[in-house]
């Protein structure tokens, strides 16, 4: 997990390095990947293609970092964080 790293923002004319959490990458990255999705859709490609490439970018990048192993012991947990609700945008958190 990245903890406390700094981003170089771009503020007009000038680059300021700014720490940010972890949260903060991961709502920046979700960003990023919800801009790519929006801009793919506006292209005609459907959203089930963008999601089968999402997936398979995402897996291919697990791998090339973590091994074989660590990923398929990562996907074999997705059916229960499925069900439990993980990847659903109106779950409740209690």
């Amino acid at each position: 997990m990245i903890k406390d790293q700094t981003l170089d923002i771009a503020m007009d004319e000038e680059v300021e390095e700014v720490e940010v959490s972890d949260a903060d990458i991961r709502r920046l990255a979700l960003g990023f990947i919800h801009e790519a999705w929006e801009e793919g859709l506006s292209h005609g490609i459907d959203s089930a293609a963008m999601a089968h490439a999402a997936l398979f970018t995402a897996m291919m990048d697990l791998v090339s970092m973590f091994g074989e192993e660590a990923v398929t012991k990562f996907a074999e947990e997705i059916p229960t964080r499925v069900a439990r609700g993980d990847y659903s945008l109106d779950r409740n958190l209690h």
